[in-house]
C-alpha cells in the first residue's frame, strides 16, 4: 500500500471540510476544545433549522433563560463563537412574551459543518448524541461534556443536618438514553457516578457527589458558566438550580 495515500486518524479527528462559496472551494474547520465546548452547549440547548420560502436561511440557535443564561450567552458563548467561527455574526434576541433568550447564528457554512458532524435539523431531545470523532479524543470529550453541563447541568450544596458541611452535588438531567450512556460511560472512568430515573419526566439524572469529586470535576471537566461557578466560590451556596 502506498504510504502517501494513508490518511492518519489524527487528520480525520481534527478536520472537517465545508463548502463556502460558489467556486466550491473547501475551507477547513479544525476541531479544537473550544469548538467541542460549543458543540456540547449545542447538544444541551441548541437547534438547527432551515427557514424561508426557499429554505435558504440556515440557522444555528440556542434557547436559554433570559435571567439565568444571559451572562453565559453574552459574555462567554458569543465571544467563543466569534473566535472560532470568524465568518459568523451571532445575535442575541430577547422574547418579550416569555422569559426566553435566543442566541442565533445565520450561516450556511457553520450549518453544514454541524450537519457533517451528524446533527440534524428539527427536534433533537431524544436523538442527539456526541459525534464519534469527539468520543475518540478525551480532551475533546471533556470539553464537550463541559458545554453540556454548562447548559443542562446544575450544581447545588445540600445543607441537611446529615452532613457536617454543605455537601456538593453535580447533576445532569437528560432525556436521551443514548446520550446518557455516552456521558456516563466516560465519567464513570474517573468518577463515582449515580444514575437515577424520573418516571414522570421520562428522563435520567447523572449525579456526582462529594467534595473530592467536585474538586476533581473542576480540574478535569470544569464549568464556564458563571451561573454554576458562582455557587462554588465561597461562601458555599445551598440554592438549587432553576429546574429543582
Amino acid at each position: 500500500m502506498n504510504k502517501q495515500n494513508i490518511i492518519s486518524f489524527q487528520d480525520i479527528l481534527s478536520t472537517y471540510q465545508s463548502k463556502i462559496d460558489n467556486k466550491n472551494q473547501i475551507k477547513m474547520i479544525r476541531l479544537n476544545e473550544e469548538i467541542c465546548e460549543f458543540i456540547g452547549a449545542f447538544i444541551g440547548d441548541g437547534y438547527l433549522g432551515r427557514y424561508g420560502k426557499r429554505k435558504n436561511i440556515y440557522t444555528i440557535g440556542f434557547a436559554g433563560d433570559k435571567k439565568l443564561d444571559e451572562d453565559y450567552f453574552k459574555n462567554y458563548l458569543v465571544p467563543l463563537i466569534k473566535r472560532n467561527f470568524p465568518f459568523t455574526n451571532p445575535h442575541l434576541y430577547y422574547r418579550t412574551d416569555e422569559n426566553t433568550l435566543m442566541l442565533r447564528i445565520y450561516s450556511k457554512k457553520l450549518f453544514e459543518f454541524m450537519v457533517q458532524l451528524g446533527f440534524k435539523p428539527g427536534v433533537k431531545t431524544y436523538t442527539v448524541t456526541i459525534p464519534l470523532v469527539i468520543l475518540e479524543n478525551k480532551d475533546f470529550l471533556n470539553a464537550t461534556i463541559r458545554g453540556l453541563f454548562d447548559t443542562d447541568g446544575c450544581i447545588f450544596f445540600d445543607k441537611r443536618k446529615t452532613y457536617n458541611k454543605p455537601y456538593p452535588r453535580i447533576i445532569l438531567e437528560l432525556f436521551n438514553y443514548g446520550l446518557i450512556n455516552q456521558v456516563s460511560n466516560h465519567l464513570s472512568k474517573d468518577f463515582k457516578i449515580y444514575i437515577n430515573g424520573r418516571k414522570t419526566r421520562k428522563s435520567k439524572i447523572i449525579e456526582i457527589y462529594g467534595h473530592k469529586q467536585l474538586e476533581k470535576f473542576l480540574k478535569q471537566i470544569g464549568f464556564s458558566n458563571q451561573r454554576h461557578l458562582s455557587k462554588i466560590t465561597p461562601p458555599w451556596h445551598s440554592s438549587y438550580c432553576a429546574r429543582y
